[in-house]
């Protein structure tokens, strides 16, 4: 089973350095540029996402994650750590999927591979 493209675009969007996080060039609350990518995504005003759409998409993103990478404890464990400084649960998902490893010396880890990675169209050119 592979990784959703969505799941990849929303660790890449926690992760920073997407056109989502840096429209303006000054950058952006991460779960603004969720709900830019989001609204992008499926045609819908970003400003109409409750926190509630907001808490699910991270949590289906959350569930395919941990369905494909190959630690799930330590994602866990840093969801924990970063539950304890985080005002909520979906801040804490988003904090930790900044902490996801994409590759490693050896290649591509977690669930990724190149194919999901060619089809990111969110990251900004370097």
């Amino acid at each position: 089973m592979a990784m959703e493209q969505r799941t990849l675009n929303i660790i890449n969007i926690c992760k920073g350095g997407t056109k989502y996080n840096n429209s303006d060039g000054s950058g952006c609350y991460v779960l603004t540029a969720i709900k830019k990518y989001m609204a992008e995504e499926c045609a819908y005003n970003a400003d109409w996402y409750s926190d509630r759409q907001v808490f699910d998409i991270m949590w289906a993103a959350m569930q395919d994650y941990l369905n494909n990478c190959d630690k799930p404890g330590a994602f866990m464990f840093e969801l924990k750590n970063c539950f304890l400084h985080r005002p909520s649960i979906t801040e804490a998902i988003a904090s930790s999927f900044s902490f996801v490893r994409v590759r490693d010396k050896n290649g591509y880890v977690n669930g990724f591979d190149d194919r999901l990675h060619k089809l990111d169209e969110n990251k900004v050119d370097e």
